[in-house]
Formats: structure tokens, sequence, C-alpha cells
């Protein structure tokens, strides 16, 4: 199954992790691809949002993980925010010790630049890609502007996520 959305700004985006947050479990794998810029710490900086976590999310580009901890429904979780962009190999991946994350029960693992990785994955996960694009905004005959979209496109293939973006869809659409 797939579902587009399209955005128009940050909070938008935003807005749609938010949406998202809610839905997530203990254990869930999603993986973020898109060109860099397409808005995939900022729709993640919305899931964070919508999880009560209050610290600033920023990609960790050069750290590869950031792991902040978050109370849902009285239990006490982690949210792992993987960027990967700057890795090579597959070995490399692995030792940063991401398996530990990937099969926990008490994490939401979120991984950027993860294509390597999902070779090894062994359990569901989410893709959501992110592209942007430019539109012109013409007003009559006068030029207004340019305006930046991001076309926001989730895939699943199995019925676990497949029920949560469906979940997704009706509360956006509402």
């Amino acid at each position: 199954m797939r579902l587009n959305f399209i955005t128009s700004s940050s909070e938008q985006t935003k807005e749609i992790g938010r949406k998202l947050s809610g839905f997530l479990s203990a254990g869930d794998v999603i993986f973020f691809l898109g060109e860099l810029g397409g808005g995939k710490t900022t729709f993640i900086s919305g899931i964070a949002e919508g999880l009560a976590i209050k610290e600033n999310m920023s990609s960790p580009s050069f750290t590869l993980m950031n792991i902040y901890d978050f109370n849902k429904n009285g239990a006490d979780l982690k949210l792992v925010h993987c960027d990967f962009y700057r890795i090579d190999s597959l070995k490399d991946i692995t030792d940063t010790g991401i398996e530990e994350y990937l099969y926990d029960s008490k994490t939401v693992t979120l991984i950027e630049w993860g294509s390597l990785v999902k070779e090894i994955v062994c359990k569901k996960f989410l893709e959501i890609k992110f592209e942007y694009f430019f539109e012109d905004i013409v007003s009559g005959k006068n030029f207004d502007g340019i305006n930046q979209k991001r076309k926001i496109t989730f895939a699943a293939s199995d019925a676990y996520w497949i029920s949560k973006i469906e979940m997704l869809k009706n509360t956006m659409f509402v």
C-alpha cells in the first residue's frame, strides 16, 4: 500500500510526523528515504514532538545515532534516530550497534539513509520517501514567486503497517 501527502511548509511536514507518532508502538522501525533537504529530519522532529520529547531534534549526521527517552501509555521507551548518510558499508553500520535497537521491544527506531540496513532487518518496517519540487505560483499574468513543496510517500507491504497507514490517512482527511 502507498499513501502520498503533499506539504508546502515545514510545519505541515512536522504535523504529519506528529500525527504518525500517535500510531507508533515500541519495536517499530521506519526507514526514511530521499534527497538531502527533503524533509526527513523535519518529519522526525514532528514525531518527537508528538511523543512529547522536549529535547531539540537534530540530524545525527556525525554522531550517527541520537537516543531520546520518552513515556507512552505508562511505559518508558526510547526513540533512536539514526542518520547513516556518511556510512559506506554494512560493516560500518553494524559496528554502531544498531541491531541492539532494531530488535528491542522498548525502542522506536527511525533511520535516515538506511538502504544498507534494510538488507539485514528481519522484521516488518515502514518506508517513508521524501521528494521536493518547486511549483510556479502564477496569479493572472504576474509571477508571484516559487513555492517549494514536498511529496511524502508511505510504503508498506504487510498488514501491520498497512493498518497504521490507514489510521493515519483517516486522521489526516477528517
